[in-house]
């Protein structure tokens, strides 16, 4: 509303998430989120960019810090976000959720990767579901996106049709892999999954999850 805002750069990369400081995001206003998000993913950015890539100089803040400049060579350098496609996979009214060992206890959620180069959305969400679950799938359809910036993604979450139901889990990834049918989904999301529980609301998962399950 034609108020500037600013963000202190201090020269260090911002501290890594935590689920408390995660989750002291879900007290802020929808737009104080987003404010947050790209104060911390441009400041992160700088933290981490302070040479060009180029010739190996010294860059400089410029374009009220929207940019580094190279005096050396001429270079200009912007923030960039890294693509993550966020996924359920769907077999005979079921979804496939999965757990990382970090996770709270209990707690599942969509599987989730980075986007390759040279690769599609589609490509991506068929190449993670059947590297971390040996499951293949079709059919990939978008639901929604949000900006993660720990430190600059942006989420892409997509459901697909699994063509069958066996499960080959890669537990470099995954501790563990179950199939929820949709009123276990709906249980969870209301605060009473017996089963297992879901992300919190403010994470692209927990959407993800109550699209499927509407």
């Amino acid at each position: 509303h034609g108020v500037p805002h600013f963000a202190r750069l201090t020269g260090e990369p911002a501290v890594g998430r935590s689920f408390e400081m995660i989750a002291a995001l879900h007290a802020l206003e929808a737009g104080e989120a987003a404010t947050y998000a790209a104060a911390r993913s441009v400041l992160d950015w700088h933290a981490r960019h302070g040479f060009c890539a180029k010739c190996g100089a010294a860059t400089e803040p410029f374009r009220a810090g929207w940019g580094r400049h190279c005096p050396s060579c001429g270079t200009e350098h912007f923030p960039r976000v890294d693509p993550v496609v966020i996924m359920i996979a769907e077999h005979g009214g079921r979804a496939l959720l999965g757990r990382q060992p970090a996770f709270p206890p209990g707690r599942y959620s969509a599987l989730a990767g980075f986007l390759e180069p040279g690769e599609s959305i589609e490509e991506a969400v068929a190449r993670e579901l059947f590297e971390e679950a040996g499951v293949r799938v079709a059919n990939v359809r978008y639901i929604a996106s949000q900006p993660w910036p720990f430190p600059s993604s942006l989420m892409i979450a997509c459901v697909a049709e699994a063509l069958d139901d066996r499960l080959t889990i890669d537990t470099t990834e995954l501790e563990d892999a179950i199939w929820v049918s949709r009123d276990e989904v709906r249980a969870a999301l209301a605060g009473d999954g017996s089963r297992f529980g879901v992300p919190p609301a403010y994470a692209i998962a927990h959407t993800l999850l109550e699209a499927w399950a509407k």
